[in-house]
């Protein structure tokens, strides 16, 4: 078997010749790099070194300490990065006369060799790996036989004494466009023949994005009507960076068969997006949402972990420590079907993520298997484990497509050293292609001298590339955007041929539509037909009728089951508020139960609702025992409570960080102070705090009846929990107490429905009158905390029963809306309104349009949003 060798630059050359020797079955061809072939003659099982042995060995040698110049910096994440770049410069310069002497090119060349020294044996730096080989030249007949330098653009001076070498020991042939870099060369040159090329049209887009959905349908256009295979088609950049994201979703869309030479982020895969999730916990520390998604990508039973270990855990509560992981498995330990067994697996997991992101290692090796551990270890060897972030934002890997049967898309120097005959470059922007000669941050060419590193002749590189592509090529077409991605102006580079310029405007309408969505996108008539933007459509033309109501204000058939369902359900006083204030808002959050996504798992505030909740489980706390008789007493039941509801609430729900949670607990225990002190000295007869009514209770209440309160004859029945009721069944008497954490308005007239905000108070009244028949006197109570001492409004007697009939005839009247289906939005709430997200996103502009048909539809409530 006779033995040949082919040598190709770059990934893309190295699969596309292995394939291409596979079809013919070439028996005893190898296809290498220059860096393989090295390696090959050194023998001994000697190889590259990569970037995975590289980068332990650049942190050892920065560990080492003892540099003039780049001490103070050697320590920062990036460091590593940088000096495996320059390393990389340095050796492809093959810098081998004297070096000037100064502080920074003595620190490198000191790194340089710790470098070199670390590496583990039987992998080379290139300049090691080079000396190594010409030691065992003379055996290039038998282990190389002929070499082909196949279609290489240039070869870097660390390897041209290499190749040179090489000429006189077997034969070789470079065969290669007439733009490739060979007057060094020693050999006669093979020039490989022109394809006919043809510039086609050189596109101006608007954006980058643009370029990209020009770019998928002209490669559609080729394989549909040209009926070109896949393989003949590739699409370039001289730095693909900018079009990656966009290529990535996009292709995924056109399902065409799209390899990225340079391959994919690591994040756009489910083991990088477990290792994120790692990172995520190990830098920001335990959360609930953290942890459920790590194990959402991870599956528990590798840690013989039950299945339903989160089952019972209050979705709200943060989970910020293992303490209250501890206390929250513990009380939700009845509710999985193994007992503690998720208690005693998952808590060493999350001792272990607490440690932070100093045990990334080892949280790697025992979570991680597989490719996901590999991407983790690869990640850590890059920057030191503070920097995971950024190292794993850099990681690509293989997309798991064969360049022999798909298009590809990668940088232009892949692309030059494997050409195609139809072939789309993008980017041809001034400083974009080619590109402006960059310094090495940690190599500056001021402190160089008369050494020049290959980064400094990048324009030229790039201007080599493209020649060599269009050569190549058969036809070729050209495209810029007019705006960055920033929205910037660029101007055209100069290998733009103006020539052929054509505009493409974001409407044009294509040859070919790349998917499905970008045939709709460029034909408004057969996206017209399409039920959604007929329906968005019709939305559209509703908002802005001003004279009728319609179904996208609200508007549904009468008698809507969905609606008389809702109806039918036993209303709490929020769902009455909302019927009553906020028409819309009840049908979509109790009839098509549409609830607000909680985004901030850990609030620096508790908002004001979830505030006054907390006074008010103070209050409850402290009077669950029997009110208390003095100041003194007051304030340590109250310091008990805190104490109790410390370690409560952090276990279900959410709760600010540590001190702030402090400051927020200190703050309630103070308003619940003030609304505790307010009933001192008053006889009230019995205390019932945290009343709930309508529904069974446990333990002793003051009810003849445990079924919802109906109100009236609406067919309404409602349930509630008021927060403190005094009973003196010695006078018949009762008040209700509604606290409010806040501070009072200024007002002229009693407050009775406050604009519909207070009519939870004047429900409770309706509750208490239908439940205790033995009450002749009922007060409603509000009791402002905010204030010192706290200030209380009271409703009464004649003033209170008016407000119940009104409460009662406003509720029929919003029942009646509902079940006719004349629904539309209520009035502008004071705070933001979740349910907005049904509406327009010019809320002021849409209810102006819609003043007339809304007022019509709510007028039978509409007293109430105005009342005292």
């Amino acid at each position: 078997m006779s033995i040949n060798t082919v040598v190709v630059d770059g990934p893309l050359a190295l699969r596309m010749r292995r394939l291409d020797a596979a079809r013919d079955g070439a028996t005893g061809r190898q296809i290498l790099t220059l860096p393989l072939l090295a390696a090959r003659l050194a023998g001994g099982f000697i190889t590259p070194a990569s970037q995975e042995i590289l980068y332990p060995a650049i942190r050892q040698a920065l560990d080492a300490g003892g540099y003039e110049d780049i001490g103070a910096v050697s320590g920062l994440p990036g460091m590593p990065s940088a000096v495996l770049s320059a390393l990389r410069s340095w050796w492809d310069a093959g810098v081998t006369t004297a070096i000037p002497d100064n502080a920074r090119l003595r620190d490198f060349t000191l790194l340089e060799r710790r470098v070199r020294e670390a590496i583990p044996r039987g992998a080379l730096a290139p300049p090691d790996l080079v000396e190594a080989a010409l030691t065992r030249m003379h055996l290039a007949p038998r282990l190389l036989g002929p070499v082909i330098l196949h279609e290489l653009p240039d070869i870097k001076p660390v390897w041209r004494n290499l190749v040179v070498q090489l000429c006189d020991a077997v034969p070789v042939r470079w065969v290669a466009s007439p733009h490739s870099r060979r007057s060094w060369f020693p050999v006669e040159n093979e020039i490989r023949p022109a394809a006919s090329s043809c510039l086609a049209t050189a596109d101006l887009c608007a954006d980058p994005q643009s370029e990209v959905r020009e770019a998928l349908r002209w490669a559609r256009a080729r394989i549909a009507e040209d009926g070109i295979p896949p393989h003949e088609i590739a699409i370039a950049a001289a730095s693909p960076t900018t079009w990656d994201d966009t290529f990535l979703v996009l292709a995924r869309e056109a399902e065409l068969p799209l390899h990225f030479t340079h391959g994919i982020p690591a994040l756009a895969t489910g083991e990088g997006q477990t290792c994120a999730a790692l990172a995520d916990i190990l830098l920001r520390g335990l959360s609930q949402e953290r942890v459920r998604l790590l194990f959402a990508r991870l599956p528990p039973a590798r840690e013989n972990i039950p299945s339903d270990w989160a089952r019972g855990l209050r979705r709200s509560a943060a989970l910020t420590t293992p303490q209250l992981w501890r206390h929250a498995l513990e009380q939700a330990r009845t509710e999985r079907a193994d007992g503690d067994i998720a208690e005693r697996t998952l808590l060493p997991v999350l001792e272990l993520l607490t440690g932070g992101i100093s045990e990334a290692d080892q949280a790697g090796r025992r979570l991680l298997r597989g490719a996901a551990l590999t991407l983790w270890q690869d990640a850590l060897r890059m920057a030191p484990p503070q920097a995971i972030e950024l190292s794993l934002q850099a990681l690509r890997v293989d997309d798991g497509q064969e360049p022999g049967s798909t298009l590809v898309w990668g940088p232009a120097h892949h692309l030059a050293a494997a050409p195609r005959k139809h072939v789309r470059l993008l980017g041809l922007e001034a400083n974009a292609w080619p590109r402006r000669g960059i310094e090495d941050p940690l190599l500056p060419e001021h402190l160089l001298g008369h050494i020049r590193l290959p980064s400094a002749d990048i324009a030229d590189d790039d201007r080599m590339m493209h020649d060599i592509i269009v050569h190549q090529s058969a036809s070729y077409t050209l495209s810029r955007g007019h705006r960055s991605a920033t929205g910037a102006l660029q101007a055209a580079s100069a290998l733009w041929s103006r020539d052929q310029e054509r505009i493409v405007g974001r409407s044009a309408i294509p040859r070919h539509a790349f998917s499905e969505s970008d045939r709709l996108y460029a034909r408004p008539a057969d996206a017209g037909k399409q039920p959604q933007v007929r329906s968005s459509r019709a939305c559209w033309r509703a908002w802005r009728d001003s004279d009728n109501h319609t179904p996208h204000d609200g508007l549904v058939r009468a008698n809507h089951p969905l609606v008389l369902d809702a109806l039918a359900e036993v209303q709490s006083t929020t769902s009455l508020h909302s019927l009553l204030c906020n028409p819309l808002g009840f049908v979509w959050e109790y009839a098509l139960h549409w609830r607000e996504p909680s985004l901030d798992a850990r609030p620096l505030a508790l908002d004001h609702r979830s505030f006054g909740e907390l006074v008010h489980a103070l209050i409850a706390g402290v009077l669950r025992n029997g009110a208390p008789r003095g100041v003194d007493e007051i304030e340590m039941a109250l310091a008990d409570e805190a104490k109790r509801l410390d370690d409560a609430w952090p276990i279900a729900r959410a709760v600010p960080p540590g001190l702030l949670w402090r400051h927020t607990m200190s703050l309630a225990r103070e308003r619940a102070s003030r609304g505790l002190r307010d009933a001192l000295g008053e006889p009230r007869g019995t205390s019932w705090t945290e009343l709930a009514f309508g529904e069974p209770i446990d333990g002793p209440h003051p009810w003849t009846a445990l079924s919802p309160v109906p109100i009236g004859t609406t067919g309404i029945a409602f349930r509630g929990r008021i927060d403190r009721l005094d009973e003196d069944t010695t006078r018949g008497s009762a008040i209700i107490t509604d606290y409010k954490a806040g501070a009072a308005r200024e007002r002229t007239k009693t407050v009775v429905f406050d604009r519909g905000e207070e009519l939870q108070r004047v429900f409770y009244a309706l509750a208490v009158s239908s439940l205790l028949p033995d009450v002749r006197n009922v007060e409603s109570r509000l009791t402002y905390l905010k204030h010192e001492p706290a200030r209380t409004l009271s409703l009464v007697h004649d003033e209170l029963v008016a407000a119940i009939e009104q409460a009662v005839s406003f509720t029929a009247a919003g029942a009646e809306l509902q079940r006719t289906g004349r629904i539309a939005p209520g009035p502008q709430p004071e705070f933001f309104d979740s349910t907005s997200v049904a509406l327009p996103s010019d809320l002021e502009a849409y209810r102006r349009i819609k003043q007339r048909p809304f007022a019509q539809a709510n007028g039978p409530i509409a007293k109430l949003w105005s009342s005292p």
